[in-house]
């Protein structure tokens, strides 16, 4: 390989295991993988990966000596904040926990085995931008790991800038060399920069996307019961009863639909099944959107149940004046 053919941007495409059963065809990532290959050439390498050790096999292939130089690297998968799915999106749900955490790890999140197998290209790459449904979100539910925390653990491994996105991902959403562009009033993607010597820095460039898209009219929904998360919550199968039930404000979003989204947070209220999105600023009823007004003890409820630890007291100007917590939604480990 010579020095002018070397790859700039190597992007990897998450693709389903080679024991999957059932339909492996998947809207957006069909339509990311279309989108890209006419824009893939000796300096944009395009690769798939059911897993990171696939990764790492694309990786060693396309930089293997005499490469060098380095490379920008990003990952395309269906995500919540801080677990990017690749092959692990496409496994019964029964079994997507622990085929994430054990090798060949068909997710990428801080699991330190896996990481492990990328070590090897620290000094190779550049920036490093992780592109699923709010992969880089700060907000977890009371998961341990978060999209900071991810993206802080990657910026540590690769010594480079790490960033991931922060909104709705489309597949219409890439510049034309198919680098992950946003929309103009989508959430810019959030992330660290690593500083020789010193901590990373934290990179927060981004934007409130459904200001421009709120309705004037305020909708209320009473949330009755927890019915699913696509967080790796241990032992969750039976629907939690909330008691009293949540109060959720909110305004039908006026944006363009975000059918890419996961739920992460499944729900049962007053008119009928419903999906958190994007870290609670969406909530999916049937095939309508809202925006979830803020209300921060929503998010504090929420974690206390799924993961059984104390909710924070309600302060004076709590629930009697405000409408309760905040929630959202996204399908990883679909419980």
């Amino acid at each position: 390989m010579i020095q002018r053919e070397q790859a700039e941007i190597v992007t990897v495409v998450a693709c389903p295991p080679p024991d999957a059963e059932g339909p492996l065809g998947n809207p957006f990532i069909d339509d990311v993988v279309r989108m890209l290959m006419p824009r893939q050439s000796a300096r944009h390498r395009v690769i798939r990966a059911a897993s990171v050790l696939d990764v790492d096999i694309g990786l060693d292939q396309i930089m293997r000596a005499p490469f060098q130089g380095r490379v920008r690297l990003q990952i395309i998968g269906h995500s919540v904040s801080g677990i990017l799915s690749l092959g692990n999106f496409w496994l019964p749900e029964a079994t997507q926990l622990e085929n994430a955490c054990r090798y060949p790890f068909y997710a990428l999140d801080t699991t330190p085995a896996a990481l492990g197998l990328l070590a090897k290209y620290v000094g190779k790459i550049s920036e490093v931008l992780l592109v699923g449904c709010n992969i880089g979100s700060a907000s977890s539910f009371g998961y341990a790991v978060n999209g900071r925390t991810l993206t802080y653990t990657l910026a540590e491994l690769f010594q480079c800038t790490v960033r991931g996105a922060d909104d709705i991902v489309g597949a219409d959403e890439f510049d034309q060399h198919g680098w992950y562009a946003p929309a103009q009033h989508s959430r810019r993607p959030k992330g660290w920069r690593w500083v020789e010597d010193m901590p990373p820095t934290w990179i927060d460039p981004g934007t409130d996307s459904v200001r421009y898209h709120r309705a004037r009219t305020v909708i209320s929904f009473e949330v009755q019961a927890i019915t699913g998360t696509a967080l790796p919550v241990p032992g969750f199968s039976d629907p939690i009863t909330l008691d009293p039930p949540i109060q959720l404000a909110c305004r039908q979003f006026d944006g363009p639909q975000p059918p890419s989204a996961l739920a992460e947070v499944s729900l049962d209220t007053d008119q009928g099944p419903a999906q958190l999105l994007c870290g609670g600023r969406f909530l999916r009823v049937a095939d309508t959107y809202y925006v979830v007004e803020k209300q921060p003890q929503l998010s504090a409820l929420l974690t206390a149940k799924l993961w059984k630890a104390p909710a924070p007291e309600p302060s004076a100007a709590s629930a009697v004046d405000r409408p309760a917590p905040d929630a959202r939604s996204s399908t990883y480990y679909r419980r």
